[in-house]
């Protein structure tokens, strides 16, 4: 398997988080749950074989995608195929709030949803998508990524009271109330409400409650030994019914059950069950 990671500079990586590459992957699973983190990505397959969203829970096939597919912004999780016999993909990692300005679309319309680009880019991804198949090396490719994005990008910013408010967020999801966050900013709750949900596609007690959930995560990641109670006391849940639901709400298991059905990698649950068709 090759795998390629590249993060933009300059000016762009202030709209594009990431860029992966990778080829000739092959999972000994057929699916994967993917957790909510509040980001969009945009997959470009390179392979001629379709691909699938799954239900979550009958794992009965749901939609079908080839070439490329947006995801939006996920307030739950979502299980996909996870790419079969020498799976090739690249996909892109826009910064929260920032993939609205390159298809100047409602992100709250594509909330918990995944979407074939062409509602948004019409057939120019597809054009992008054979400039990287023909492009011999990952470096190659990504430059070719960003070249595109670059010629989409106007001098724009994302506005500084959504860019402010992630920020804000993100530092310390467990104390930063809405209100206050309005305040600080001078917006009414209503304003900043809707230009959240314009530009991320989420509203920013839904960004929280997944950046409190992200930081439960990471904690787990980085324990040898777990004290629920103290973790989600910490994490901001106020007892735990509450961050037991709410965990599961997120990940679809208790946060116990989670520990021992997680993959190697954060945000990833391989579904060994064979799925339906």
């Amino acid at each position: 398997m090759e795998f390629h990671f590249h993060r933009p500079t300059g000016f762009l990586a202030n709209f594009i988080e990431s860029i992966v590459f990778f080829k000739y992957l092959t999972p000994d699973y057929e699916a994967e749950k993917l957790l909510p983190e509040g980001y969009q990505d945009l997959i470009i397959d390179l392979t001629e074989k379709p691909k699938y969203i799954f239900e979550n829970t009958t794992l009965e096939k749901k939609q079908k995608f080839k070439s490329s597919w947006l995801s939006g912004a996920r307030k739950k999780l979502i299980t996909i195929d996870a790419g079969g016999i020498n799976s090739s993909m690249m996909v892109i990692r826009f910064q929260q709030g920032a993939a609205y300005h390159f298809s100047h679309f409602p992100m709250d319309e594509i909330t918990d949803q995944v979407v074939d680009t062409d509602l948004l880019f019409g057939n120019s991804i597809n054009n992008l998508r054979e400039e990287i198949l023909n492009r011999a090396n990952a470096t190659d490719k990504f430059a070719v990524v960003e070249d595109f994005f670059c010629q989409r990008l106007l001098k724009t910013e994302i506005p500084d009271v959504v860019s402010y408010g992630i920020g804000v967020l993100a530092s310390n999801p467990t104390e930063k109330t809405i209100k206050q966050l309005s305040d600080k900013c001078g917006y009414s709750q209503k304003h900043l409400i809707h230009l959240f949900k314009k530009h991320l596609g989420l509203t920013p007690k839904a960004l929280q409650k997944i950046q409190r959930f992200q930081q439960v995560l990471n904690e787990l990641e980085q324990s040898n030994s777990i004290n629920w109670t103290r973790l989600s006391l910490d994490c901001g849940y106020y007892d735990q019914a509450h961050f037991i639901n709410e965990f599961k709400h997120y990940s679809g298991l208790n946060p116990e059950k989670y520990m021992v059905e997680k993959g190697p990698h954060l945000n990833y649950i391989p579904v060994k069950t064979v799925v339906k068709n």
